[in-house]
C-alpha cells in the first residue's frame, strides 16, 4: 500500500480540487478520502505531499521515443522525470518498421502508444524528408497492422509541411482521410507550414482528427489581424481536435496568446519532443515546462492538467484504465510542486531568428511520478 497525504489533488475527471488523501494498493488506485482520514495508515511508505499538487499521470499524447526514430528521446527518463506514465509515439514508425519496434513498446514500464505514419518507413529516413506520395503507401499492410495490433496503434499520422508535400499539396492528407475512413481510425495531422490555407486544410478533417501544432506561426496559421479564424471555429464545432505539441520551433507565442485570449484552448496538451528538443530551453523542455507555459499564459493550472490527463485518455480511449485518480483505475500518480521562480519561455531556440519570450513567475517541479503503483521517479528533496 502507498498512501499521498497532504497534497492539493486535481483530479478532473471526478471533480477534485482539493486537499484529499490518495491510497494506492496493488497497482491500483484504492480510494482518494476528502475531508476524510484513511481507516487504516501503514507505518511506512505514507508521502507527505504537503504544498505541492497531486494529479493523475500525465499524458503525453505526442513525442518521438527512441528507437522508434534515430531522433526519439529516452523516453522512461525524460518521462518519468516529468511526471508523464503514458506516452504516445506520433509517427515514428510506419508499416515496415512498427513490428520489429514491438518488444521494446512491450517490455517497456513506460505505456506506449502510437500513431502509425502513412509513409512505409515512417521516420526511419531522416534527416531525408519522408516519402507521402499515396502512390507509393502499402494501404494493405497498414491495414494489415490495425488489424494485427488493436488497441496499440491510435491513428494515421501524416505531415503536411510545404516541403515535405512539395508539389502534392493538400493530396496527401486528403488521401490519408480517405484511407483512416476505410480503416475506421482517427488522423493526426502536422500543420506546420502547410501548402495551401488553413480553411483547406480544416475542410479535410473530420470529427476525431487531431491537428497538431495548433499555435504554429509559419504560413496560414489558425489566426488572422489579431483574431481566431472562423474555420478554426467551425471546425472545432465540427469535432476537429486541435492539439498544442510545441518541440522546438512548432509554436508562436503571439499565435498562441491570441487564441487563448479568445478561449481557444488546446483540446490536448502535449509535447511532441525530440532528442532535439528535450531539455531545451526556452522551447517545450518537457510536459512540466509545458504546464507551467500554458499555466503562464492564462489557462489555469487545473484546466492544464485536465488537457494532457483526462482529455488524451478519453480521445485514445483508455479512459477507462488512465487520465484519472477513479478507484480501480491504474495507479498512475504525479506529483508537481509550485516553486515561485523566474522562469522564461519561447517559441524558438536561443539564437534563431524571430524568437519570442515571456518571463513567467512559477515552474511545476515533478517530485513523484507513480506508475502501476510504483515509484518510478523520487526527487531527491522529496
Amino acid at each position: 500500500m502507498m498512501i499521498i497525504k497532504n497534497g492539493h489533488v486535481i483530479d478532473p475527471a471526478n471533480g477534485i480540487n482539493e486537499t484529499a488523501t490518495v491510497v494506492v494498493e496493488n497497482g491500483k488506485i484504492k480510494k482518494v478520502y476528502v475531508a476524510e482520514t484513511p481507516a487504516e495508515m501503514p507505518d511506512d511508505n505514507v508521502i507527505d505531499a504537503s504544498g505541492c499538487y497531486v494529479t493523475p499521470g500525465i499524458v503525453d499524447h505526442h513525442c518521438h521515443i527512441y528507437p522508434l526514430a534515430g531522433i526519439g528521446l529516452p523516453a522512461e527518463a525524460v518521462c518519468f522525470a516529468s511526471g508523464v506514465t503514458t506516452a504516445v509515439d506520433a509517427g515514428s514508425t510506419g508499416c515496415a518498421t512498427y513490428a520489429a519496434h514491438r518488444p521494446f513498446i512491450q517490455g517497456a514500464k513506460l505505456r506506449i502508444r502510437a500513431y502509425l505514419n502513412v509513409c512505409t518507413t515512417g521516420l526511419a529516413s531522416l534527416p531525408t524528408l519522408e516519402d507521402v506520395d499515396p502512390a507509393h503507401w502499402n494501404e494493405d499492410a497498414i491495414r494489415d497492422c490495425f488489424e494485427k495490433y488493436p488497441g496499440e496503434l491510435m491513428g494515421l499520422k501524416l505531415r503536411t509541411s510545404a516541403p515535405i508535400v512539395r508539389e502534392l499539396g493538400y493530396a496527401p492528407l486528403k488521401a490519408a482521410v480517405k484511407l483512416a475512413e476505410k480503416l475506421g481510425v482517427t488522423v493526426m495531422v502536422h500543420c506546420t507550414n502547410p501548402p495551401g490555407e488553413m480553411s483547406e486544410l480544416l475542410e479535410i478533417l473530420r470529427p476525431g482528427d487531431v491537428m497538431t501544432h495548433m499555435y504554429m506561426n509559419q504560413g496560414s496559421t489558425i489566426v488572422e489581424n489579431g483574431k481566431v479564424k472562423e474555420c478554426a471555429l467551425r471546425a472545432r464545432e465540427r469535432g476537429v481536435v486541435f492539439e498544442a505539441a510545441d518541440a522546438r520551433a512548432h509554436f508562436g507565442l503571439p499565435v498562441a496568446e491570441t487564441a487563448i485570449g479568445e478561449g481557444f484552448l488546446p483540446d490536448i496538451l502535449a509535447s511532441d519532443l525530440t532528442k532535439l528538443s528535450m531539455h531545451l530551453r526556452p522551447t517545450a523542455f518537457n510536459m512540466a515546462m509545458q504546464i507551467s507555459k500554458y499555466t503562464e499564459l492564462g489557462i489555469p493550472f487545473a484546466k492544464t492538467i485536465e488537457l494532457c490527463t483526462l482529455a488524451p485518455a478519453i480521445h485514445m480511449g483508455m479512459a477507462d484504465t488512465i487520465g484519472s485518480l477513479t478507484p480501480g483505475r491504474a495507479a498512475d500518480v504525479a506529483v508537481f510542486r509550485p516553486v515561485k521562480r523566474a522562469n522564461v519561455f519561447g517559441d524558438r531556440p536561443y539564437g534563431n531568428a524571430g524568437q519570442h519570450l515571456r518571463e513567467g513567475s512559477i515552474v511545476y517541479q515533478p517530485v513523484l511520478t507513480v506508475k502501476d503503483g510504483e515509484m518510478v521517479y523520487r526527487d531527491v528533496t522529496f
